[in-house]
């Protein structure tokens, strides 16, 4: 039993350091890769509101590193609607029973795996409609964060691939939308009591980790090869979809 405790522990540290690495070099994907991970071990309602904590974090230092690349005229338009979608997902999310919501959990993670395995090229709308995805999207983004602490990113990913941006204009927006996002969700879990103890030390031993990865996600953002990357991540979550919904 200890060796099994010590193997999840190192387990679980590697997963963070991985998670927020990724997330230094893209600007999102952290939790969508840590949750469904650390999630095999623990209950989502643990790891959501912990990973939660962290991702707020570790946005909070880079929004000060890029903020003057920072699109807010998109940030003002989205946040409305990114809050009444965590609103909405934190109903959902002190709602729904515990195993209903994992095995809901690995089905999503699946879909998602597999359309991240797809092209990532940006899709092509015409203006008018470009606005109202995007309403529609940052809505969507907030409640799933909210329900599953994932895949949050990738919608804003293809609104902001809509709109051209710039790789560094569209990385700092990115973040600073999610950390916003994020903020919320942890305002919002916190009212519904779910910092206990378990949560707090997760925390606490997950900070260093956070810490360590996205230094290494700085390093990283200038040398890796983004679409074999991301095509590695989506298989994983594939198995991690397939093992949660097993579980």
């Amino acid at each position: 039993m200890e060796a099994q405790i010590v193997l999840e522990t190192v387990f679980a540290a590697l997963v963070v350091v991985v998670s927020y690495a990724v997330r230094g070099a893209t600007g999102f994907g952290g939790q969508a890769i840590a949750v469904p991970l650390i999630a095999l071990m623990l209950p989502l309602q643990v790891v959501v509101p912990a990973m939660t904590v962290l991702t707020a974090l570790s946005s909070f230092t880079y929004w000060r590193r890029d903020r003057h690349n920072i699109e807010w005229g998109e940030i003002v338009r989205l946040l409305p609607f990114t809050l009444l979608g965590v609103a909405a997902g934190l109903y959902v999310f002190q709602q729904v029973d515990p195993r209903t919501l994992t095995k809901a959990f690995g089905a999503f993670v699946i879909v998602y795996a597999l359309f991240s395995l797809r092209s990532t090229s940006a899709v092509s709308v015409p203006l008018r409609f470009v606005r109202p995805i995007g309403a529609l999207m940052s809505a969507t983004s907030g409640a799933l964060g909210a329900i599953f602490g994932a895949a949050a990113g990738p919608l804003y990913v293809i609104y902001f691939n809509m709109l051209r941006l710039d790789k560094d204009r569209f990385r700092a927006t990115v973040t600073t939308i999610l950390m916003f996002q994020a903020v919320a969700r942890v305002a919002g879990y916190a009212r519904l009591g779910f910092y206990d103890q378990t949560v707090l030390l997760l925390i606490a031993a997950g900070l260093p980790m956070m810490l360590i990865g996205a230094r290494l996600g700085g390093v990283m953002a200038s040398r890796i090869e983004q679409h074999l990357f991301n095509r590695c991540v989506a298989a994983l979550l594939l198995l991690s979809g397939v093992a949660l919904i097993l579980k």
